[in-house]
């Protein structure tokens, strides 16, 4: 039906796999286009008895892609079968892209570095234009870095940046049959060195602690094929003196924050200086910088003064959609000012525009400081602890999270409540909890284990986790660094979040999954493997 020899269908193959890697950090309509792509392509292109035999020959394929399987069987256990429609429509590229890089013909590796390349230069775009937003270049203001990452979710992009940097490293520093030529080196190094800044700088804590994991290993790895035994052993022995090293900082901020002011109640003041009244909350222990937050405050006089100073009344909300006079009141306290007029009087412009972005303690307004992250998670746990609402706060709210997820995996042991019924199984939990989560924030698992676990139930989980792990052992890819550096990165994010559960997390993984996997041509004797 079709003349092949008009139609390259291998041309159109490798442009489409180029296509998805730029597409994954810039364009989900992108990505979109380039799966549609690739398997119309891979429809015309015919041959499917050879196809057929492929399968056959590498049951690897049809083992990962079974994962989809899993989710169509499920239908039958589901009350909400349009919800289970569009979540096989997510998980699709699961199923799709394994079976269409498996059974083409393979790439050289090449193909499979410019491949990378390409994905490389868009998360490096992508990065740029990040932070030209974020730091309001763009004539907008920004708050939050998830607003700057206005093309994919700041956590997936976390992800890929950590793709992006550790291929990078090892197409530098592990690369002994294709060394990088001078300027391209320097090229590879420089936006080397730019996207782990990028990473650090803009705090998003799944990617950095996949960061920090997948590189200590790394490194360790490199430093065992050192064949000085002093040089060795020197290196070794510092490497395990950083993470003691960080631990004891940790320690000591989580002391520091902790050092709170002593409080004998009948010593507290009365009258603020302009004869104001006092309300001294003692019952309420939030605490920032050291000191209680809800004493010494005269409500009156700092509505009054700040509306004075600023455009964004008292009552009124900050950029991020927090109450001002909370806001207001956290950062006046972690200045060491009382709640009064004088005390807002004393804010310079930059605190109150800090305020008025939302900004709840001056140690945050660092935008480069990892003491503002620490602290940020201490407090997270300190307000936990003390039986604070956990929304909106990115590690506490995913405790609840995991206690509602595992609730939910005693109740549904055996089979699970089904592919779509998830969320509305979480919501239902959350009622019978009566949980402190505000509505807004009752989300799912956000563990991807406990996802299959609460969907398929005990033999489901099981075989969703075999059909993740048991190609790598199959096509032994566990002796492949380069492999297994991509492999963890997902995994590990399976960890922290639901990354199967959205369009771009599922073809993320399954894109480089069947790529590494499968993609490359008769890699048995092929001694460059990939690098």
């Amino acid at each position: 039906m079709f003349n092949h020899r008009i139609i390259n269908h291998s041309n159109i193959y490798f442009s489409g796999l180029i296509l998805l890697a730029v597409s994954l950090p810039l364009s989900q309509f992108a990505l979109s286009v380039s799966i549609f792509i690739l398997l119309g392509n891979w429809i015309l292109e015919g041959e499917f008895r050879k196809k057929i035999n492929i399968l056959r020959y590498k049951g690897s394929i049809l083992v990962i892609s079974s994962i989809v399987i899993i989710h169509i069987i499920w239908l039958l256990n589901t009350g909400d079968l349009h919800t289970g429609l569009h979540d096989i429509k997510i998980k699709s590229p699961l199923l799709v892209l394994p079976m269409i890089i498996g059974t083409s013909i393979g790439l050289n590796n090449k193909q499979i570095r410019t491949i990378f390349l390409f994905f490389i230069a868009a998360v490096t775009v992508a990065s740029l234009i990040i932070t030209y937003i974020f730091f309001g270049f763009a004539g907008v203001e920004v708050t939050d870095i998830k607003e700057a990452s206005i093309f994919i979710s700041h956590i997936r992009f976390s992800l890929m940046v950590n793709v992006a940097i550790f291929v990078l490293a090892l197409f530098v520093f592990n690369n002994p049959y294709c060394v990088p030529s001078g300027s391209v080196k320097i090229i590879f190094l420089t936006t080397l060195l730019w996207l782990i800044i990028f990473l650090v700088l803009f705090q998003t804590l799944t990617g950095i602690l996949i960061f920090i994991v997948i590189g200590y290993f790394l490194v360790m790895n490199s430093l065992l094929a050192i064949k000085n035994f002093i040089i060795r052993y020197s290196l070794i022995v510092l490497l395990i003196i950083i993470p003691l090293a960080s631990v004891a900082v940790i320690h000591r901020e989580v002391v520091k924050y902790y050092d709170v002011e002593e409080i004998i109640p009948d010593s507290l003041a009365v009258f603020t200086v302009n004869n104001g009244v006092y309300q001294h909350d003692i019952s309420r222990e939030e605490i920032e910088n050291g000191k209680f937050v809800w004493i010494y405050v005269c409500e009156d006089e700092i509505r009054e003064e700040w509306n004075n100073k600023s455009e964004f009344k008292y009552d009124s909300y900050d950029l991020k959609g927090q109450e001002i006079r909370f806001t207001l009141v956290r950062y006046l306290t972690s200045k060491g000012l009382k709640k009064d007029s004088a005390g807002v009087w004393n804010l310079s412009d930059n605190d109150i525009r800090n305020i008025e972005k939302g900004i709840a303690n001056y140690i945050y307004s660092n935008k480069f400081s990892a003491k503002a992250l620490i602290y940020s998670i201490i407090w997270e746990f300190d307000r936990y602890r003390k039986g604070l609402n956990p929304s909106g706060h990115s590690i506490t709210q995913r405790i609840e999270f995991w206690k509602t997820g595992l609730e939910l995996v005693k109740q549904n042991f055996w089979f699970g409540v089904g592919t779509g019924d998830l969320q509305g199984a979480f919501d239902e939990q959350y009622e019978k909890d009566d949980s402190v989560l505000e509505p807004d924030w009752r989300l799912r698992a956000h563990n991807q284990f406990l996802t299959f676990f609460i969907a398929f139930g005990v033999f489901g989980f099981l075989y969703c986790t075999f059909t993740l792990f048991a190609p790598v052992v199959f096509e032994k890819k566990y002796q492949n660094l380069f492999f297994m550096t991509l492999f963890s990165i997902g995994i590990l994010s399976f960890l922290n979040e639901d990354t199967l559960e959205t369009h771009v997390g599922a073809t993320f993984f399954a894109f480089f999954y069947a790529l590494l996997l499968f993609g490359l041509k008769n890699e048995s004797r092929n001694k460059e493997n990939i690098l």
